[in-house]
C-alpha cells in the first residue's frame, strides 16, 4: 500500500482562493492522503468554504488566534500522521502529478532525501518559470552558497519526510515572513535535498500592499534571519548583497529611511562596483522622509 501523505494548507482570510487550493490536491493521482487545512483565525467565511468540500480526507483545524503562516503550518505538522508531509499555501495550487512524482523520488533515490521540491510557475502580471530550464533535476549542492541563493522555492513545492519534521523540522514561529528561507537552510544543511526540474506547482503572485504583514514585520524578520544566518551568508557575498538590498527596499516601504540607508550601505560596501546598488542608495538619499 502507498504511504500516507499529509498535505498542510495554512490559510487566513482567503475564502475566495482556498477551495481552488484544496481541489488541486484532491484531484492528484495519489489517493492515500490527509489534507489538513489550518485556519489561522480567519475573519471571513473561510470555515464555510472549507466545510463545503465533502471529502473524508479533509481535516479542518481552526486556530483561536492569528499567529502567522509558520505557526499555522506547525499546527498542521503536529497533527499530521503521514510518512511524508507536503505544504500548499492557500492561494497556490498543485499541478496534477506533483505528489506522485515526489514520492517516486523518495522511494527510488539513494541516498534517500530529506526534502524533495519541484520547479514552479510564478503567475502574476505574467507567467514565469521560476528556475530556468537549464537547471537539471538532481541533488542540491549548497556547500558553497547560502541555500536560499539558488533553490529556496516556496513551501508549496516541498515534500519532507516525517523524520525530518521530528528532528527540529518545524518553522520558526518568530518569523512572520522568510520562515521558508530559515527552514530550507536548516534542512539542506543536515539532509540530502533533491530538485525536480518539472514545474508541478503554481504560485500566484500578488502585489504587496503598503502596511501589510511583510511591511509590519520586515525589520524584526530581517534582523532575526541575520542573527541566525549571517556567518553562512558571508560565505555567499552575492546573496548577502541581495538580502541587504531587499532589506533596504522593505525599510523604505515601511517608512524607515535611516534603516534603509544603513542596509543599502552594507550592500554597497560588499560590492562597490555594483551600479544597481549604488543607484538604490542614491535614490534612498534623494527620497524625502
Amino acid at each position: 500500500m502507498s504511504k500516507l501523505i499529509s498535505i498542510i494548507i495554512p490559510t487566513y482570510n482567503r475564502a475566495a482562493m482556498i477551495k481552488r487550493a484544496i481541489e488541486s490536491v484532491l484531484v492528484q493521482d495519489y489517493d492515500n492522503m490527509e489534507v489538513i487545512v489550518v485556519d489561522d483565525a480567519s475573519k471571513d467565511n473561510t470555515p464555510e468554504v472549507v466545510r463545503s468540500v465533502e471529502d473524508p480526507r479533509l481535516i479542518y483545524i481552526r486556530r483561536p488566534e492569528n499567529k502567522g503562516a509558520a505557526a499555522a503550518r506547525n499546527t498542521g505538522m503536529r497533527q499530521a500522521t503521514g510518512e511524508y508531509i507536503a505544504f500548499l499555501d492557500s492561494d497556490d495550487e498543485y499541478i496534477p502529478g506533483k505528489l506522485g512524482e515526489q514520492v517516486k523520488a523518495f522511494e527510488k533515490l539513494d541516498p534517500v532525501p530529506g526534502l524533495v521540491f519541484t520547479n514552479y510557475w510564478a503567475v502574476g502580471a505574467r507567467k514565469e518559470l521560476k528556475i530556468p530550464e537549464h537547471v537539471s533535476s538532481g541533488y542540491v549542492d549548497t556547500s558553497k552558497v547560502f541555500p536560499a541563493s539558488i533553490f529556496c522555492n516556496p513551501p508549496s513545492s516541498w515534500m519532507v519526510t516525517k523524520s525530518v519534521v521530528a528532528d527540529d523540522g518545524l518553522f520558526d514561529e518568530g518569523l512572520w515572513t522568510m520562515e521558508d528561507i530559515d527552514l530550507f537552510a536548516r534542512i539542506t544543511r543536515k539532509y540530502p535535498a533533491y530538485f525536480i526540474k518539472e514545474p508541478l506547482m503554481i504560485k500566484h503572485v500578488h502585489s504587496c500592499k503598503k502596511g501589510s504583514v511583510p511591511d509590519k514585520y520586515a525589520e524584526k524578520t530581517g534582523e532575526r534571519i541575520l542573527e541566525k544566518w549571517l556567518p553562512e551568508m558571508r560565505r555567499d557575498r552575492k546573496f548577502l548583497v541581495r538580502f541587504y538590498c531587499m532589506m533596504g527596499k522593505d525599510m523604505m516601504r515601511s517608512g524607515k529611511k535611516k534603516k534603509a540607508i544603513d542596509y543599502l550601505w552594507k550592500a554597497a560596501l560588499l560590492n562597490p562596483v555594483n551600479l544597481k546598488v549604488v543607484l538604490k542608495l542614491a535614490r534612498a538619499y534623494a527620497t524625502r522622509s
